[in-house]
């Protein structure tokens, strides 16, 4: 009898001590798992971060007034990118561009560059439509635009704002791997962000939330560009679809609400008027 409560013992502790061992493998497996895609998170953050100084080191050479130098950093660096990150190099480039050519027109001699001007008053057709002016004003208000937002990027760089690295929740239950300006150990000021979906934010924050300006970036590649306030898009934004349709306008509450338009593939207006819970319920009068 005894004999038996032995081996019954025997049985059961070697059950036990198998399941332990089990369980350990199991939580151990888990564990690489989840190491694995921090540090697979950690290299993408990385990665950002190093793509981002690259190009605001070319910012900077904008702003000097290096354009040349800035347009061919540029183009050198297009060829480098993947093809989800165009367009952080498009607009830069077509700034460039840009400011190069009036770079060079601010060096024409005054006289000639009188004679020009007074040449164009007696040719009215060289600027004979409204939609020419306002391409021109369009480009200007662009340029202007950009110095500013390249003034900024110096800033930011002489502050480092990409020095430190937070993990958090968002407010929608993702898991956000964050690198930029901390304050109160919590994300503050200007940072990049990468979502446990695939998603990537790079703008404003305020106390681990999307607040001020700011592009977020899906995984399928739609973006949003615009203004966030407590992690929700709110105020002036454009939405954009992979097949090049957009919406221009105010939010509220991650919805379009407010005055808007909404354009299709081909640039062209297909709805515009006012908009409330994501709805046009007033459309403008063609």
């Amino acid at each position: 009898m005894g004999n038996k409560r032995t081996i019954y013992l025997l049985y059961f502790l070697l059950v036990m001590t198998s399941g332990a061992i089990i369980a350990l493998l199991f939580n151990t497996n888990i564990l690489q798992n989840q190491l694995l895609q921090e540090k697979q998170v950690r290299e993408e953050i990385s990665k950002q971060v190093a793509l981002h100084e690259q190009l605001m080191d070319i910012d900077l050479l904008l702003v000097d007034g290096d354009y040349g130098s800035a347009l061919q950093a540029y183009r050198a660096k297009e060829d480098q990118l993947e093809a989800n990150a165009d367009n952080l190099i498009d607009l830069r480039i077509a700034l460039a561009e840009k400011m190069e050519v009036m770079g060079k027109q601010s060096m024409i001699d005054p006289l000639q560059n009188t004679e020009l001007q007074s040449k164009d008053t007696l040719q009215p057709q060289l600027v004979d439509n409204a939609k020419e002016i306002q391409q021109y004003d369009s480009i200007s208000f662009a340029l202007e635009k950009a110095k500013v937002q390249l003034s900024r990027m110096k800033r930011l760089i002489q502050q480092k704002s990409f020095g430190e690295y937070l993990t958090f929740t968002s407010s929608k239950g993702s898991q956000v791997h964050y690198v930029g300006q901390v304050k109160d150990g919590k994300a503050n000021g200007h940072g990049v962000a990468i979502l446990s979906t695939g998603s990537r934010y790079e703008g404003e924050w305020k106390n681990n939330l999307r607040d001020g300006e700011g592009t977020f970036y899906w995984a399928d590649g739609q973006h949003y560009e615009g203004e966030y306030k407590n992690d929700k898009r709110h105020g002036m934004g454009a939405y954009h679809w992979l097949n090049g349709e957009k919406f221009v306008g105010l939010w509220q509450e991650d919805q379009r609400t407010g005055e808007g338009t909404f354009y299709g593939k081909d640039g062209k207006v297909v709805a515009s008027g006012f908009w409330e819970d994501d709805k046009l319920i007033a459309a403008n009068k063609p």
